[in-house]
């Protein structure tokens, strides 16, 4: 990693992050952290590591001790003994770890992606640890499930979901392909964690918690608590605007939803608007 974080071409904050290691569930898993202040942890989506954050970092990091992880199976972070360890419920006691390493008792929790949607479980299941909540991108997994049971637009985006959902299936996206799309100057760094992130940490995440039919609402999953922001790019194809619309049910309070003229990589493609509306909002 130290000779991909060299690359004179990275982002700045690449350069000033500190990295640490903390285990849980017997996997040594990585985060980066910069700033001092109130906890924000900062969860990727797939099939990307804790750079996807650099704006962020860099934005949150002069009044937040901010702390980006690489998910189990990612990057730098160890991988389960069995796909069995990729379940959500595993994946959400690896953040309580994380705050439990940094002798936090609260953080604002960020997701995007596949990292929103563990961002969401860890709302639900850990009310204590979350004092806010920032979503990017995907609806709330219950407000998800309603938009697919529909077979719309948003089922018709969710192929891929479905074709790597299959027992055996390869991942349809590479963490290289991510840096050719949105930062190619930075190509080292994102081969490096391609080279060392498990496929199967990307399929099984789709095999054993992405909804499927009959798209059952999930009744386990309690009343979200914490303050809740949504920032939704409207050009996103993957994951439909409109499912948004459904949040509101299984929030305690009204979420602020902003919709951003982007596609499904809001925070990379619109970094200040997306900065702004968070430190605005936590403000």
């Amino acid at each position: 990693m130290n000779l991909a974080k060299n690359w004179p071409l990275l982002h700045s904050v690449a350069r000033r992050v500190q990295g640490g290691f903390f285990e849980n569930d017997g996997i040594r898993l990585h985060y980066v952290t910069l700033g001092e202040g109130p906890l924000v942890v900062l969860i990727h989506g797939f099939p990307e590591f804790w750079y996807s954050w650099r704006h962020q970092i860099e934005a949150l990091s002069a009044n937040y001790q901010v702390v980006a992880i690489d998910q189990r199976g990612f990057n730098e972070s160890g991988r389960p003994a069995s796909t069995d360890g990729y379940r959500v419920e595993r994946l959400v006691e690896d953040v309580a770890a994380l705050m439990q390493h940094l002798g936090r008792k609260q953080a604002v929790i960020v997701g995007h992606d596949a990292g929103a949607w563990l961002a969401w479980h860890f709302a639900a299941i850990h009310p204590e640890l979350t004092e806010r909540l920032v979503i990017l991108s995907v609806p709330h997994p219950n407000a998800l499930r309603e938009e697919l049971a529909e077979r719309g637009e948003q089922y018709e985006a969710s192929e891929y979901a479905r074709t790597m959902s299959k027992e055996g299936a390869k991942p349809m996206f590479r963490t290289w392909q991510i840096s050719l799309l949105l930062d190619p100057l930075a190509f080292p760094l994102y081969l490096a964690a391609d080279r060392r992130t498990d496929p199967d940490a990307i399929t099984s995440f789709y095999r054993l918690s992405y909804p499927r039919e009959p798209y059952a609402l999930d009744e386990n999953l309690t009343m979200i608590e914490a303050p809740t922001l949504v920032i939704h790019g409207k050009r996103d194809r993957f994951l439909i605007a409109s499912g948004h619309a459904h949040n509101a049910r299984w929030l305690k309070h009204e979420p602020k939803t902003v919709m951003l003229d982007a596609d499904h990589f809001v925070h990379q493609e619109k970094p200040d608007e997306v900065n702004r509306i968070i430190l605005d909002w936590l403000k």
